[in-house]
């Protein structure tokens, strides 16, 4: 029987596919939603000390499946947002990770308000807005472990500067990892007008949804090498196999944002019902037997165009719809179809990888020396 639950700091969450810090969980009725939804755990929008003072507009969708955003964290007295929100979201029966942020000063104060509450499971607290170098981190990560017992999930910025050193350093006062925020700063505009998308004071936000899922799982696989201690996946996440890919990667759960923004509150429980179709039909037993396969795969041979072992696109022919996507990508034009039939030259051919890449039906594969 397939176990899709996880127990991370001791906490059984029913499943691994939580809500992210963000617009989708702002507030006990959002949490509701997402609960409702089928959420394994929530995680609220990060509250700070001083409420955002947020533009607008501040979320738009630059292409399918992302988005553009400088919504900031929580406009809500956090007060208010501890003292009455919490309880609520408490209630609904899921576990419950606080997001705070950002400076040292505001944790001594979040800090010791979230422990007094009494209503959270962990804090998940963001390096955002706050200086990158490692003394800084650490600063901000003792500040808020001296006020609170509560599990601490450092969630990592893509434009921290040196991984390793900060996983390091981080390693030895956190309780666990996230990774990543959204990519940025980020600008759009219309062309017409030339005034941004966004109501920023210089137009500029953070880019999420599936154009950073690459990055969020390269975070991933290098943070779950550096430490023992559990990783959560966020970014990019729009299909039950990018949940797989985190979790192979070295997750131990995944949040989700972008996507419940654009499809609604309920894809939190069909993801978590997809993913444990997948790994039944696929012989996972539970999320410990997949995750980090991907660290102890077998490394394929080396290869470096004119040198040694060479690659080329083998052609299925019984896979092919002649869709000829591949002969239009080829930009050194070494792929053409004479007569509906494959044919390569291999003089022009650099072995890019691109048109097995962009085949729909698997019609090409990249072989060793198959010519």
């Amino acid at each position: 029987m397939t176990n899709i639950k996880t127990k991370i700091f001791e906490i059984l969450f029913p499943n691994p596919i939580w809500t992210a810090a963000g617009p989708t969980a702002a507030d006990a009725s959002m949490l509701k939603r997402a609960a409702d939804g089928g959420a394994g755990g929530l995680v609220t929008k990060t509250i700070s000390v001083k409420p955002a003072k947020v533009p607008i507009p501040n979320i738009v969708s630059p292409f399918a499946g992302s988005l553009l955003n400088a919504e900031l964290w929580s406009e809500m007295d956090y007060q208010n947002f501890i003292n009455e929100e919490l309880p609520k979201i408490k209630a609904l029966g899921k576990p419950v990770i606080v997001s705070l942020g950002y400076s040292p000063e505001d944790f001594s104060i979040l800090g010791k308000a979230v422990e007094k509450n009494g209503c959270a499971d962990a804090i998940e607290y963001s390096i955002h807005y706050v200086g990158k170098d490692v003394d800084n981190l650490t600063r901000t990560a003792e500040a808020l472990k001296n006020n609170t017992s509560l599990p601490i999930i450092a969630k990592f910025s893509p434009s921290i500067p040196d991984l390793e050193s900060a996983v390091r350093a981080l390693d030895k006062i956190v309780d666990g990892f996230a990774a990543i925020n959204s990519v940025g700063p980020a600008l759009d505009f219309d062309i017409k007008t030339l005034q941004p998308c966004l109501g920023s004071e210089d137009g500029r936000g953070w880019l999420s949804g599936r154009a950073i899922l690459p990055i969020g799982l390269h975070f991933v696989s290098a943070i779950s090498q550096l430490t023992d201690k559990p990783v959560i996946g966020v970014g990019g996440i729009r299909k039950v196999e990018d949940v797989v890919k985190y979790i192979m990667a070295g997750a131990s759960a995944v949040q989700v944002c972008s996507l419940a923004v654009l499809k609604g509150q309920d894809v939190y429980g069909k993801l978590a019902d997809k993913l444990a179709k997948w790994m039944k039909q696929h012989n996972y037993p539970d999320i410990d037997s997949m995750r980090g396969i991907f660290h102890n795969r077998k490394k394929e041979a080396f290869h470096l165009l004119g040198y040694g072992t060479q690659l080329h696109p083998q052609w299925i022919e019984k896979k092919c719809t002649l869709c000829m996507i591949c002969e239009k990508s080829c930009v050194h034009r070494a792929i053409s179809f004479p007569n509906d039939i494959f044919q390569l030259e291999k003089e022009k051919c650099v072995s890019c990888g691109l048109c097995a890449s962009v085949c729909q039906p698997g019609a090409l594969e990249m072989i060793e020396n198959h010519y």
